[in-house]
C-alpha cells in the first residue's frame, strides 16, 4: 500500500509566515534582555537563556536559525537537480550552494566559527569570513549575470543582509568582547539586531529560490510517496 503527498509552496505566503516568526524571536528577545538586564520582571535566568537568547545555542531561535538555513540548503539542492540535466553549466553553482547552507545550519548549533576564535586568538573570525565572502561573491558573479534580473537582484540583497548581520554587526560589536562587555545591555540588543538581519536575509533567500522556481517552472509542485511494506 502506498500513498502520495503533494506540496506546493508559495514563495510569498512562506516567506511572510518565515518572516513575521523572525520578527517574533527578535523582539522576544530584546523584552527579555531589557526585563533582565532592567530587573523589570523576576524572570529565571534557565528561563531566559534556554527559550528568548538569541545568541545562546539552547534557544529556539539558534532552532529557527538552524532550520531556515537547512531549508534554504535543501531548495538550492533542489534546484540544482532540477537544473542537472540542463546544459547551462548551473547545476554546480547551486550545488556548492546547498553544501553551503547545510553546513552553515550545522555551524549554528555547533559553533564552528566560534572555535576559530578559540584557536585564532590575535585574529577575529569575521576579518576570515569577510574575505572568504568576498572570494565567494567574485566567484559567482558569472553565475549571478546568468539569471533573471530580479532574481539576481534579490540573491545579492540577501548575502548583502546576511552578511551584514554575520560579519558587520559582529565587527562593529568587537569593542564589547575586548572591554568585558559582553553581558551588558547594549551588547545584547546588538545581537539581536545582529540576528535578525541573518535571519531575513535567509528568509530573502528562500523567497528568491521559490519565486525563482515559480518563474521558470510553472506549476512545480513536490510529490512525496509512502510505500507501507508488509
Amino acid at each position: 500500500m502506498s500513498a502520495e503527498l503533494t506540496v506546493n509552496f508559495r514563495a510569498r505566503r512562506v516567506a511572510t509566515i518565515l518572516f513575521y516568526a523572525a520578527a517574533a524571536l527578535t523582539v522576544a528577545h530584546c523584552l527579555s534582555v531589557i526585563a533582565w538586564y532592567e530587573d523589570l520582571l523576576p524572570i529565571d535566568d534557565w528561563l531566559y537563556y534556554s527559550f528568548f537568547d538569541l545568541d545562546e545555542e539552547e534557544s529556539i531561535g539558534t532552532w529557527f536559525s538552524a532550520l531556515i538555513l537547512f531549508g534554504a540548503g535543501q531548495l538550492s539542492w533542489l534546484l540544482a537537480r532540477i537544473q542537472r540535466p540542463s546544459p547551462n553549466g548551473k547545476y554546480a553553482w547551486w550545488l556548492l550552494l546547498a553544501i553551503g547552507f547545510h553546513l552553515l545550519s550545522l555551524d549554528e548549533v555547533a559553533g564552528f566559527h566560534e572555535f576559530i576564535n578559540t584557536i585564532v586568538e590575535d585574529t577575529h573570525w569575521t576579518t576570515f569570513g569577510a574575505g572568504i565572502a568576498l572570494l565567494i561573491a567574485i566567484a559567482y558573479l558569472p553565475f549571478l549575470w546568468s539569471l533573471p534580473t530580479s532574481t539576481r537582484y534579490l540573491l545579492m540583497a540577501s548575502g548583502a543582509i546576511y552578511l551584514g548581520g554575520a560579519v558587520g554587526v559582529e565587527w562593529a560589536t568587537i569593542w564589547y568582547e575586548d572591554n568585558d562587555q559582553l553581558d551588558t545591555l547594549p551588547y545584547n540588543l546588538w545581537n539581536g539586531l545582529e540576528e535578525f538581519m541573518e535571519m531575513f536575509g535567509i528568509v530573502l533567500y528562500i523567497y528568491t529560490l521559490l519565486d525563482y522556481i515559480e518563474r521558470t517552472k510553472p506549476g512545480y509542485t513536490l510529490t512525496f510517496k509512502f510505500q507501507n511494506n508488509p
